[in-house]
């Protein structure tokens, strides 16, 4: 992941949080939920899906998906932090095999969706 610099600076810049909008040139504009169904396809419709996963299986379950564990407890409930995702997913190996690309692109979708489009809620 490497973000363009300059493009972000523009941004945090032409942010104003009060408003939740970006003054721009053309004038102010806004990201809507609209937008984030375009951006990622995600449903918007229907009932929100909620799961209580205990410990052991959420462990598994981020094995299967990214390979690997984040150790990080928070309260006593096991999160995984975007930095973490940054660090651990940052360099894809030459040689990556179908199964890695694949956790690569989880993390990177992981780390999309928590660090950039879901950030202010």
């Amino acid at each position: 992941m490497n973000p363009d610099a300059s493009l972000i600076t523009a941004l945090v810049e032409r942010w104003r949080p009060e408003t939740s909008t970006f003054h721009l040139p053309c004038g102010e504009v806004t990201i809507t939920l609209e937008d984030v169904v375009t951006l990622s396809g995600l449903a918007i419709d229907g009932d929100a899906v909620v799961v209580d996963i205990p410990d052991e299986e959420w462990s598994a379950i981020c094995l299967r998906l990214l390979g690997r564990v984040p150790v990080d407890l928070v309260g006593g409930v096991a999160v995984v932090r975007i930095v973490w995702l940054r660090v651990e997913f940052s360099h894809l190996p030459e040689d990556a095999s179908q199964e890695v690309i694949e956790q690569f692109a989880r993390a990177y979708a992981l780390s999309l969706i928590g660090g950039v489009l879901m950030l202010y809620l």
